[in-house]
């Protein structure tokens, strides 16, 4: 379905105009006189067949989305100011035209900069009409003064497009993510190298492995302004695998066919019955690889004093003055270097069973598969 032309400039021109009303400057403009975006052929084919998938909200002044075009795939960043130098291989950045700038503004409802000057857009866009049955613009007297907007074309190998029963979808979040890794003043908090590093790996080599919420999170922990949120977000990830490792087992003995994720959240629905989250995070930190639990090891060092007793139990009770206000509950200090380290151990974990219960996310489609097959025979 073709987008209206006529809805999607009256719809700009609307927003300027309001955004100088608003602004209370007592200067008259002619708001109700036709207005667009001028365009040619190939910008009216951009404007009219322009297809938004998927749309990411990350920050209040930052977020993204994807859009396909003549069987071509694109991504979209709103509201950063500078325009990113990445890698051409995973995508390029292309040119606005009037066609597209006016069917992104429109669909992405972005909003006028609350820096824009209203005495500018009403001598510039809301002069006394002349003669004219419809005043045109080039899209460079518009796009200045709405909130920056940058396209790439993301190329056929980038490693955020999956293919799945032959529909092309993009990682959106996991493209994000990438972006704002290279695109490092978005990020408010001293990651160092080494954890943007794991953080970028996660989202580069976890894109079938996870599901979107999972990688959601990591976003936000990611861009975060306070560590303590941030750890919150990337906790969240591994309380998930609270329950799928508690149930494994049994889970494996009974030959279920339904993905071991459903299972575990049916188990809880219906008997409101989950395990507890002090012995399931034990459970899972004592069985995590290596290097996460030298530097959990590092930080409790430095906060307890000594690197003894269980480290699972030490995430939780950071967790817990966290979220809880208890009179017991104690305040815990970590600066900034320990709340990196504490971070970079959890993504860590999160790698290492994330991949360890891969199959086992999948085992539904998986066994659809199969049981197509068995009746195909």
């Amino acid at each position: 379905m073709s987008r209206n032309m006529i809805e999607a400039n009256e719809y700009i021109f609307d927003l300027l105009a309001s955004f100088v009303e608003n602004q209370n400057i007592e200067v008259s403009i002619f708001r109700d006189h036709k207005r667009c975006i001028q365009t040619n052929e190939d910008d009216r084919k951009w404007l009219k067949e322009l297809k938004i998938t998927n749309q990411q909200p990350i920050l209040p002044y930052f977020r993204t989305a994807t859009f396909e075009f003549d069987h071509k795939n694109y991504f979209v960043a709103i509201g950063w100011q500078h325009k990113l130098e990445i890698e051409q291989e995973i995508i390029e950045e292309i040119e606005l035209n009037g066609g597209m700038l006016t069917a992104l503004l429109f669909e992405l409802k972005v909003s006028v900069k609350q820096t824009a000057d209203a005495y500018q857009i009403a001598e510039d866009i809301f002069y006394p009409p002349e003669n004219e049955d419809l005043i045109r613009y080039k899209f460079s007297q518009i796009n200045h003064f709405f909130e920056p907007v940058f396209v790439y074309q993301i190329n056929d190998e980038c490693p955020f497009i999956k293919v799945k029963s032959d529909v092309i979808q993009i990682a959106t979040v996991n493209l994000s993510a990438f972006y704002i890794i290279q695109q490092r003043q978005i990020i408010s908090l001293k990651f160092r190298e080494e954890t943007l590093f794991v953080f970028e790996r996660l989202f580069i080599e976890s894109v079938e492995m996870m599901q979107i919420d999972t990688f959601e999170n990591l976003l936000f922990s990611l861009v975060s302004v306070s560590w303590k949120h941030s750890f919150l977000d990337v906790y969240r990830c591994i309380e998930r695998l609270f329950s799928i490792s508690f149930w494994q087992e049994f889970y494996q003995n009974l030959g279920i066919k339904d993905s071991l994720l459903n299972f575990s959240a049916n188990i809880e629905n219906y008997t409101n019955w989950r395990p507890n989250e002090k012995e399931a995070i034990n459970k899972l930190i004592d069985k995590s690889p290596e290097d996460a639990i030298n530097i959990l090891k590092e930080i409790k060092n430095d906060l307890d004093g000594n690197s003894e007793g269980n480290l699972g139990e030490f995430i939780y009770k950071i967790r817990n003055s966290i979220v809880h206000f208890r009179p017991a509950t104690e305040p815990i200090s970590i600066n900034d270097k320990n709340w990196d380290k504490l971070i970079r151990a959890c993504l860590l974990v999160i790698e290492y069973w994330y991949g360890q219960y891969e199959n086992e996310f999948n085992n539904c489609l998986n066994q659809d598969l199969e049981d197509y097959k068995d009746i195909s025979l």
